[in-house]
């Protein structure tokens, strides 16, 4: 019987939320206690190194310096162009493999680049996403940064940012609050696994416009978020990789099977 083929698994999020750190702890994790087939891909020609060994690396096609030096671009403008460029070769990197030979692999873990913004709310990453999920099952694991989140607006802001990038881009998206060990706030961050809802009465002690539009703003994302709950992990802790794989493994329990 021929084998299916793999699940991609997209990682997106802002800068320095923990994505790599995620994709190598995570493959490690599922290779050696799920026994499963995972390959991690670097689609971030920023990236200075890699902890893992993509099998597929844009940097083999273009770094971000090399956007900068030939375009007379700055940072931020030269990860702009690099979503352009991804979108104008993904016919060739999806022709690659691992992604050409998707039915040899149970998981393909994204890696996406650092400013995720300039990345996947451009138009060009609609294009490279819509060809992506055609390959097979496509889910993004959205990583907030639990360090980051030091009042009610920080949590709703990145909780909201979850919202618009599954109205961006139309896929399943599920949240993962990384980096629990170091959390600014942990209280918070367990709220926005638990009970968002509960972010409302939190925000009553705050000041300005943060308190005044909080509930709007989760009521928004309580209404869209879906039936899929968060978790909250940490590269750090391998253990957590469990919860990670039945987060997962729940966005395709209809549809597909990580185990």
């Amino acid at each position: 019987m021929p084998l299916v083929p793999a699940v991609n698994v997209v990682f997106v999020g802002p800068a320095g939320s923990g994505k790599t750190s995620l994709v190598k702890v995570y493959s490690s994790w599922a290779r050696e206690r799920l026994f499963l087939r995972v390959t991690p891909v670097n689609l971030d020609p920023g990236a200075e190194g890699c902890t893992y060994s993509p099998v597929f690396d844009i940097r083999n096609m273009f770094t971000l310096r090399e956007i900068m030096e030939r375009h007379g671009l700055g940072p931020n403008g030269a990860f702009i162009k690099a979503s352009e460029l991804i979108a104008e070769m993904a016919d060739q990197i999806l022709g690659s493999p691992p992604f050409s030979e998707s039915r040899d692999w149970d998981l393909i873990l994204v890696d996406t680049p650092g400013q995720m913004e300039a990345f996947i709310f451009r138009p060009s990453s609609t294009v490279f996403l819509r060809k992506l999920s055609a390959t097979g099952n496509t889910v993004i694991a959205y990583v907030i940064d639990a360090s980051a989140i030091q009042r009610v607006a920080d949590a709703v802001f990145l909780w909201f940012l979850y919202v618009l990038l599954q109205v961006k881009t139309g896929l399943l998206a599920v949240p993962v609050i990384n980096k629990r060990d170091i959390a600014g706030n942990l209280e918070l961050a367990k709220l926005l696994v638990e009970d968002p809802q509960k972010l409302v009465e939190k925000a009553v002690g705050e000041e300005g416009l943060a308190r005044e539009i909080a509930p709007d703003l989760v009521e928004i994302a309580m209404k869209t978020r879906g039936p899929i709950r968060a978790v909250l992990v940490s590269a750090k802790n391998i253990n957590d990789m469990e919860a990670l794989h039945t987060l997962l493994h729940e966005a395709f329990c209809a549809c597909g099977d990580l185990t």
